[in-house]
């Protein structure tokens, strides 16, 4: 968030954009999670949560957190299996947001791949009056590559539309240049498909509730 902040120059109003981008962020997932294809998904478990007495929840809790203390390794070869595993993850992950990010530039600056994907956002914009609204729809569009390129897109857009950027970046979630990758290689049955699907609903949540709020911030700020 950091960096996309910079690259947008929202740095003097970084309190601002750090607590609406988690709050718009909360919103948009809390609304997804209840909209297919996530909300037909089960969501049953095979370790499901221990059943507490009512009126013994913290008990429960501490009995259950004490007997999975007991069954975990020890302090060193905890510390030397996420190390491991976190330089593992590294290895896999930086190669894809590379090369992704790249031809996710390449494709923003040299074909309309983009600018057609972007119109589908759209009305999600101009509903709100914006002045950039083809641009804004583009640019969160092309976050689907690489979340970084909205901002990049954007970065000498005026002060709302950047803003709006900038949350839309975070809140969107969902790029190939590593979450979706990551997600593929768990065993949550999410296929390209659905994520997709799910992409495209939180972008457009997103818009609706990040071009308000950044004419709100800029009003406060102007």
């Amino acid at each position: 968030m950091i960096i996309v902040a910079r690259t947008l120059d929202l740095m003097d109003v970084w309190n601002l954009y750090f607590w609406l981008t988690l709050l718009i962020t909360f919103i948009v997932t809390s609304v997804t999670v209840r909209l297919p294809p996530l909300s037909r998904m089960d969501d049953g478990a095979e370790d499901g949560e221990p059943e507490a007495v009512p009126g013994k929840r913290l008990a429960t809790a501490w009995q259950t957190g004490l007997e999975v203390a007991e069954k975990a390794p020890s302090l060193h070869r905890s510390v030397a299996l996420n190390f491991k595993e976190g330089l593992v993850m590294a290895i896999s992950i930086l190669p894809s947001i590379m090369s992704v990010g790249l031809l996710g530039l390449l494709a923003a600056k040299y074909t309309p791949l983009f600018e057609w994907l972007g119109w589908l956002f759209y009305p999600f914009v101009a509903v709100w009056g914006v002045a950039d609204a083809a641009a804004l729809a583009q640019a969160s569009a092309a976050g689907l590559a690489e979340m970084f390129l909205p901002a990049l897109l954007m970065a000498e857009a005026d002060f709302a539309t950047r803003f709006a950027a900038g949350v839309v970046s975070v809140s969107a979630v969902l790029f190939f240049s590593a979450s979706i990758p990551c997600i593929l290689s768990t065993s949550i049955p999410l296929s390209v498909g659905r994520m997709l699907v799910v992409w495209f609903i939180r972008v457009a949540l997103s818009l609706l509730l990040a071009v308000p709020t950044s004419h709100l911030v800029q009003t406060l700020v102007g």
